[in-house]
């Protein structure tokens, strides 16, 4: 590695431009320089983008930067993120799986998507790993800027990635047990939960006017975490729209244990200059190819990455050097004689190489087409689609239940939420042939609707139910 190596980080936001240039020297990690700028309504296509080269440009006049070393990041809104958990015979071919899958987890069609994930835990069963989509048309503008400038980028990311990464860098995952990132940007909040070093969950919803500490905490509850671990969690935030007010009212809730800005203590920012911890995702952005990331997540497509050197010319000269030495210690006959039988069994290798090939082709063609037929049929087949059942159940319903958590898994389904009477639930999912064995999995509270505009007292049920064969079939 170059004693002195930066990299770029363009950032593009909903409303800003953030650029940020990182440098490696001597083990430690600088901010040279950062800039934010506002910027024209995406509606304006045309001036947004004589904006973003205008403002690109004089800040790569003002440095010496390697036009090869760009990382960008796109706006969190137009990427879908999945945590998932598959089988662990689907890691050989993953990228396939989750390609043919795509439809199920995104609005989009498969055919015109950028896709990467990353394995986060695996056992010999399961994989758990996360997998982030995007629309090839809401990537391709950023990209074709970032080409006609002549710049090279060697990632595209979502601002998530960056902050975890420079949170790893500082090794928050050692101190805090839980902790909470929250980035702050209107229109949006975004929630990333960690367990120790573990990433266990992202949500990205919008920021409401009022009540905002109500809502992120809603969020919090509502993820899946242990009720018991919550007051346990560390809120790190930071974002544009970051307000030092919110600290004491998120610190007042019992939810909560601390609440403080991210860690920024091991980046160099010279003596007089700052650590912005606002934009603590850019700042974090050009780490790659500075230090080992741990999140790898990439939406730069495939044809546009550095393509890997190749090694068979190192190879051959290393074979030609060991050749001559051969024959400066055997001889100029003994070398000869080799010669010839080497020759000789080139020939011979080559007659025959094509109908090897030819064969070995056809075996691994026959070996990953079984596979994916393994695969896919083990994937799709004995599952009772999730929108037959959904359908099921707003159907059987009345209008005034409020179903606010759902899980299927096999041939079990659990609902969770409020009616104005709980007990008459059973009785409906009863007569529903696609259902049996319904009852329930926690005694009836009654609650007030927490919902906005709600004020009313309404029952809350936890139900299971078991399905029993496919509705209309």
């Amino acid at each position: 590695m170059l004693i002195f190596h930066s990299n770029l980080g363009i950032d593009f936001r909903r409303n800003h431009l953030i650029l940020t240039l990182l440098q490696r020297s001597f083990g430690k990690i600088r901010l040279v320089d950062y800039r934010i700028y506002p910027l024209w309504a995406e509606e304006q296509k045309g001036m947004r983008d004589a904006q973003w080269n205008s403002l690109i440009s004089s800040f790569l006049s003002r440095h010496q930067i390697n036009k090869n070393q760009v990382c960008v990041s796109i706006p969190r809104e137009k990427v879908v993120v999945r945590f998932l958990r598959l089988p662990a015979s689907t890691k050989e071919n993953l990228r396939k799986v989750l390609e043919y899958e795509a439809p199920r987890y995104t609005p989009f069609e498969k055919e015109n998507i950028c896709m990467d994930f990353q394995i986060l835990n695996e056992d010999k069963e399961w994989l758990e790993l996360i997998a982030v989509f995007a629309k090839e048309s809401d990537i391709t503008p950023y990209l074709d800027l970032i080409k006609r400038m002549g710049l090279q980028p060697i990632t595209v990311q979502i601002p998530v990635v960056g902050a975890l990464n420079l949170f790893f860098y500082h090794q928050g995952e050692k101190k805090y047990e839980r902790s909470v990132l929250l980035d702050l940007n209107e229109p949006f909040f975004e929630l990333n939960l960690l367990r120790g070093a573990d990433w266990k969950g992202s949500f990205h919803l919008p920021l409401p006017d009022s009540g905002r500490a109500d809502r992120i905490l809603d969020t919090l509850r509502r993820s899946g975490v242990p009720e018991e671990t919550v007051p346990r969690s560390t809120f790190f935030v930071y974002g544009l729209d970051m307000a030092e007010k919110m600290f004491p009212d998120l610190e007042a809730r019992e939810e909560v244990q601390e609440v403080r800005p991210p860690p920024l203590d091991r980046l160099d920012a010279g003596k007089d200059e700052s650590r912005p911890d606002y934009i603590y995702p850019s700042i974090g952005l050009p780490l790659k190819g500075l230090v080992k990331t741990e999140i790898q997540l990439n939406l730069l497509p495939q044809e546009m990455r550095k393509k890997v050197r190749e090694f068979g010319k190192p190879i051959f000269n290393a074979l030609v050097v060991l050749a001559v030495l051969l024959s400066l210690s055997w001889g100029v006959g003994v070398f000869m004689r080799y010669q010839k039988e080497l020759d000789d069994l080139r020939t011979a290798i080559r007659s025959r190489k094509p109908q090897a090939e030819a064969v070995q082709k056809l075996q691994k063609q026959r070996t990953q087409l079984a596979q994916e037929i393994r695969e896919f049929t083990r994937i799709t087949s004995g599952e009772v689609p999730k929108v037959e059942i959904l359908r099921e159940l707003t159907q059987l319903l009345p209008d005034t239940v409020w179903i606010w958590n759902f899980k299927y898994s096999g041939k079990e389904v659990e609902i969770s939420g409020f009616a104005d009477s709980a007990s008459d639930l059973i009785s409906l999912l009863d007569k529903s042939p696609l259902f049996e064995k319904v009852e329930f999995l926690a005694p009836v509270t009654k609650e007030r609707d927490r919902r906005i505009g709600g004020d009313k007292e309404k029952e809350r049920f936890k139900i299971k139910l078991r399905l029993e064969g496919r509705s209309g079939a």
